[in-house]
């Protein structure tokens, strides 16, 4: 009997996350096309690494703080931002002007660290955690 290869359904390294307003519905640019960000997935090793790196922050403010879990929550949005920065490849169709020009992962944790666009930074971060960006024939969101 011949068996299936489960690996020609592995998942991409990376995927596309189309992007939301804060009422769900597609963001899109002036001429009505939507806006979406290129990152990498959960089964690569830049995710991995980013993911193991926010962990050991995490870990190290818990224990600077004595074990206090409160100690985490003022740092959340950065270390999402941080973490989103690391695993962005490109942002598809926008982009998010600085004063002083930034480029690649420093526009991109700049983007995510704006509190306006908060909607954007826990979007995507919701999203790269689901394997569907990463697999082929699945839904978007």
């Amino acid at each position: 009997m011949s068996m299936f290869d489960i690996t020609k359904v592995a998942a991409s390294e990376t995927g596309v996350i189309e992007l939301k307003r804060g009422d769900d519905s597609p963001l899109t640019d002036d001429k009505g096309n939507i806006l979406s960000v290129t990152v990498h997935g959960p089964g690569s090793k830049v995710y991995r690494a980013a993911e193991a790196k926010r962990e050991r922050a995490r870990l190290e403010r818990l224990r600077k703080n004595g074990g206090r879990v409160e100690a985490l929550a003022d740092t959340n949005a950065e270390a999402q931002a941080e973490f989103l920065a690391a695993c962005t490849i490109s942002f598809n169709g926008w982009t998010y002007p600085t004063a002083d020009k930034l480029e690649g992962e420093a526009m991109f944790r700049a983007a995510y660290l704006d509190p306006a666009l908060g909607f954007i930074r826990d979007h995507v971060f919701e999203q790269i955690n689901d394997w569907s960006h990463f697999t082929k024939g699945s839904a978007k969101s």
